[in-house]
């Protein structure tokens, strides 16, 4: 279906998509091993994203670090990376909730898709990234004109002013050190206890953040697991389905979260667990891996209908 050059500029010059992108590699609900048979990850299918944000690519990159670095490594996960283009693109209107200065990013990308698009006066801006990207954009050639010293001065000057919007959104500068500070603060912390307070335990900030990573496993018989489809009780060849197991997203929020065999549950209290999200993003994380695990896409403020502002907690901290 073709899409009218408006609509097309439209959409792209708003902010990233409800929805977080890693819902297309790290999947809600998904079959991970069967047994006695062993399941293999089934072969994914070639495939564009087009037009993510910058808030939406760093998750990936939290992702990486997550399912496919170490001793063992989240083969689906691998699989649907490996055969996706990432076509990423500017963001030249941010909104309100938006915040992704605040952690070190900007509101367009130079590293971690393939290729980027930007707004111009009279079309798009193709800018290949990797390999994959100058694929892309080698085909494209046939249908397109060189840019031009108007062009990226456009760019540029769009640029300048999506930094001066998220400015005005954000006037207030975190202190220095997040991380070290967060350390600090014992899990009975006023700071905690006060924006706690108006949480309703709904889970919206970690379902639509686009780089919480937690999941849980579960058993059950062939054809009985939640949400299961039942043509999976089809045997694999001469050797049948006895058990299979189901990977899902899970939020630390939850009270069950981290009980353990006999119930014991060192999180049992909420204000531990609202704790722990702060502290596993801007501390733990960066303290291993160098930066935040938090874009600053918005969504968490957009949701939270305890109006809980994760900028006023870490400025708080």
């Amino acid at each position: 279906m073709a899409v009218e050059p408006v609509a097309l500029k439209s959409a792209l010059s708003r902010i990233r998509a409800s929805e977080p992108v890693k819902s297309f590699f790290f999947s809600p609900r998904e079959q991970v091993a069967t047994f006695p048979e062993k399941l293999s990850p089934p072969a994914a299918e070639r495939r564009v994203l087009f037009g993510v944000k910058n808030c939406d690519i760093l998750p990936l990159l939290v992702h990486e670090r997550m399912f496919l670095e170490g001793e063992f490594k989240d083969t689906f996960y691998q699989s649907r990376l490996e055969n996706t283009v990432l076509v990423a693109a500017d963001c030249p209107l941010p909104e309100d909730s938006c915040f992704c200065t605040r952690v070190g990013r900007k509101p367009f990308v130079t590293e971690g898709a393939d290729a980027n698009l930007s707004l111009v006066d009279d079309g798009l801006l193709l800018e290949p990234l990797t390999a994959k990207g100058e694929e892309l954009a080698a085909q494209a050639r046939a249908h397109a004109r060189a840019a031009t010293a108007a062009d990226l001065a456009f760019r540029q000057a769009s640029r300048e002013a999506a930094l001066a919007k998220l400015a005005q959104f954000n006037p207030v500068e975190w202190r220095s050190d997040p991380a070290a500070r967060i350390a600090k603060l014992k899990s009975d912390s006023p700071v905690w206890k006060k924006h706690a307070s108006t949480c309703v335990e709904c889970f919206g900030c970690l379902m639509t953040c686009p780089t919480c990573y937690c999941f849980l496993l579960y058993d059950a018989k062939a054809g009985e697991g939640l949400g299961h489809d039942p043509k999976s009780k089809e045997d694999f060849g001469h050797v049948p389905r006895e058990v299979e197991r189901t990977k899902v997203w899970d939020a630390c929020y939850i009270a069950a979260y981290q009980r353990v065999g006999g119930g014991a549950n060192p999180r049992a209290d909420f204000l531990k667990r609202f704790a722990n999200r702060f502290q596993c993003k801007f501390q733990y994380f960066k303290d291993k891996h160098g930066f935040f695990a938090c874009s600053g896409c918005g969504r968490c403020v957009k949701v939270c209908m305890g109006k809980i502002d994760l900028r006023n907690v870490i400025a708080d901290a």
